[in-house]
């Protein structure tokens, strides 16, 4: 009986709970996308043999993603705005798919000629369609957690990419190892397709959630998540005279650049978008070249790679996972957003600056794998990039505030893998990439401390229409 009475209790709490149920989700999503990033690091050694590809070749294959990935971050922020997380993110895992089976493709004597240019294609369509994450999980945190909860929501969602290392890095380097390139991406489509399927069945924001309790939807409004969006899964931008009636498209277009110069004229804002460049080159280099270093550097096998990478990589869990933790409690006793976000920025790029700098002094691969784990867990605790989309962005451009800080921040995918690339191809080692890594770190830091001042809410963007989200 006592049994059945804590099973009740269980099921009723999380009855209200409805909102991890959306992080969940939302987290999946990320877990997939992140695994279709690294597949192509995962399995570099093998494909580069077997298409004679050199380092700079990889390189350029490697930020191919990011080109479209930045390109397509603003149209990709109004298009969440317009038609709504849920249908944007999981057409974009449909494609990813798509791509994967590309990819796979290039391994086929019909398309040797070519393979190269296939794979360049498919990274390129991945890119886009993988695009709208930023603006999606800025609205999703910005809805569905109240503020003093989005630090750990933030920051799980962040630690995602480390997570999905962790988990799929040593079985994509065993199905690499015994089953060939080609079908480790053939698995991966079949993964994205069915994560797109369960995110396009399962999500709903708290406005259609027929079964958000009431306690729930009051804790959000009294909390500080943003509310108002319509009822449809098209929240398109209300007009402040007629709630009711969305714009013309036209509308938002027109009105893009001097959202985006509101934005840049604010020095919080340019830090904030310094600052996360800085740290995403850390996470480019782990998710593009950190196997082949393994590989290449330490003369390590493939499986060797696979099976040490997973330490680092659950190091950035535990570390992203942590900080939001830290952080919201460190915002219930000082009651400070700035020392709250910050402090966690400080600590963990001064401990990835330390494992970076550690590595140029041993090639024993205990040693690096221990001292990467620290440089990532550090990396981990300083991600705090979503969480302060949440905190920070306008309440009137959510969608493209998320977008247009994901985009330039990951500017960095491009430069990053490509500079990477050639440094290793012109001087045989990685040493300069750990030297670059470990002044990004610093760079974070700098950003954090003199550019962006004190945290705060920006002002809604004067003349922007509303979206998605109005003022509770």
């Amino acid at each position: 009986m006592r049994r059945l009475n804590w099973l009740r209790r269980t099921w009723r709490s999380m009855q209200q709970r409805r909102r991890y149920a959306a992080l969940t989700l939302i987290c999946m999503t990320l877990a997939m996308a992140s695994a279709e990033r690294s597949g192509l690091s995962v399995a570099a050694p093998e494909l580069s043999s077997a298409l004679q590809l050199s380092p700079s070749d990889l390189g350029w294959l490697f930020s191919a993603f990011s080109w479209t990935y930045v390109i397509a971050q603003i149209p990709a922020g109004l298009l969440v705005e317009r038609f709504g997380v849920r249908r944007i993110i999981g057409s974009g895992l449909a494609i990813g798919s798509l791509c994967s089976v590309l990819v796979a493709l290039a391994g086929a004597p019909a398309f040797a000629a070519i393979s190269w240019g296939l794979i360049l294609v498919a990274r390129l369509i991945l890119g886009a369609s993988q695009s709208p994450m930023g603006g999606s999980s800025g609205m999703v945190f910005a809805t569905w957690f109240p503020k003093n909860e989005r630090g750990v929501a933030g920051s799980v969602y962040g630690s995602m990419p480390y997570l999905s290392i962790a988990v799929f890095n040593p079985i994509m380097a065993w199905v690499v190892n015994h089953l060939g390139w080609d079908i480790c991406f053939l698995m991966l489509a079949f993964m994205g397709i069915l994560s797109s399927a369960v995110w396009s069945t399962a999500f709903r924001t708290p406005q259609q959630h027929r079964r958000l309790s009431a306690k729930e939807r009051r804790l959000l409004i009294s909390g500080g998540a943003l509310w108002g969006a319509p009822k449809t899964d098209r929240p398109a931008a209300l007009n402040d005279d007629n709630p009711d009636t969305p714009p013309s498209p036209g509308s938002n277009l027109s009105s893009l650049s001097h959202d985006l110069r509101h934005l840049f004229s604010q020095r919080m804002f340019r830090g904030l978008v310094v600052a996360q460049y800085a740290i995403a080159a850390i996470t480019w280099f782990f998710i593009a070249w950190f196997p082949a270093y393994l590989v290449l550097d330490l003369d390590l096998s493939l499986a060797q790679a696979g099976a040490l990478s997973a330490f680092p990589a659950i190091g950035g869990f535990l570390g992203g996972a942590m900080t939001g933790f830290f952080s919201d409690a460190l915002l219930k006793r000082t009651h400070s957003l700035t020392i709250a976000r910050k402090t966690p920025v400080y600590v963990g790029m001064s401990l990835s600056t330390i494992g970076f700098l550690g590595c140029l002094f041993t090639r024993d691969p205990t040693w690096i794998a221990l001292l990467m784990t620290i440089a990532f867990f550090g990396k981990g605790v300083g991600t705090m990039i979503w969480t302060l989309v949440g905190d920070l962005a306008p309440a009137n451009r959510v969608g493209l505030t998320g977008s247009a800080v994901n985009a330039f921040t990951n500017l960095s995918g491009i430069f990053t893998p490509i500079i990477i690339g050639y440094a290793v191809a012109i001087y045989g080692n990685f040493n300069l990439a750990l030297y670059l890594m470990a002044g990004h770190a610093l760079l974070a830091v700098a950003m954090n401390y003199w550019v962006m001042g004190t945290l705060h809410r920006m002002q809604d963007i004067p003349n922007a229409p509303l979206t998605h989200t109005t003022r509770p």
